[in-house]
């Protein structure tokens, strides 16, 4: 391979593997997460606040993503007639005994400082104001909430709200 195609190939190439290293270290590659988690059944029919699987969220900086055992106090038994193929997934990998990996899609850069307990106990904010309507999810994220990534959706909150828009808030 030498000549103007040969390099037209390696640049192509080149270029293939730079935008999928930018996209998954930016965290926009699209993942498969480990259960196909139906929010919409938990959360609208079920009646489910976030917080019972998301723990942490109301306390903590960082809320959870749910454990296995979390899921395991509804689901190991099947909850409807026939199973549920969603639910088995959940009974295999307890029977596995490996834990759930979670990809957690959406990340603050390092130096942005964001806590879950200031907002969700302290500001009142139901999460569907930064998560969007999760309630209608019928599959788990697998890719970022760009809402979340917005420096300026969260001053635009900020300043909606009343609530501080120094640096020195969030960059810490």
């Amino acid at each position: 391979m030498t000549g103007a195609r040969g390099l037209r190939m390696v640049h192509a190439l080149c270029v293939g593997l730079l935008t999928a290293v930018v996209a998954a270290c930016s965290g926009e590659a699209t993942v498969t997460q480990p259960i196909a988690f139906n929010h919409k059944i938990h959360v609208t029919d079920e009646k489910i606040p976030c917080t019972d699987c998301h723990v942490g969220a109301e306390k903590d900086v960082h809320a959870s993503l749910p454990s296995l055992s979390r899921c395991l106090l509804c689901h190991m038994k099947p909850q409807s007639n026939p199973p549920n193929p969603r639910e088995q997934r959940v009974r295999e990998l307890a029977a596995s005994r490996e834990p759930v990996r979670w990809t957690q899609v959406t990340r603050n850069p390092g130096h942005v400082y964001f806590s879950h307990r200031a907002h969700v106990s302290l500001a009142k904010m139901p999460c569907r104001d930064c998560h969007g309507d999760v309630a209608s999810w019928t599959e788990p994220p697998t890719k970022p909430v760009q809402a979340l990534k917005s420096m300026g959706a969260c001053l635009s909150c900020h300043r909606d709200e009343g609530a501080s828009t120094a640096c020195a808030t969030c960059h810490q």
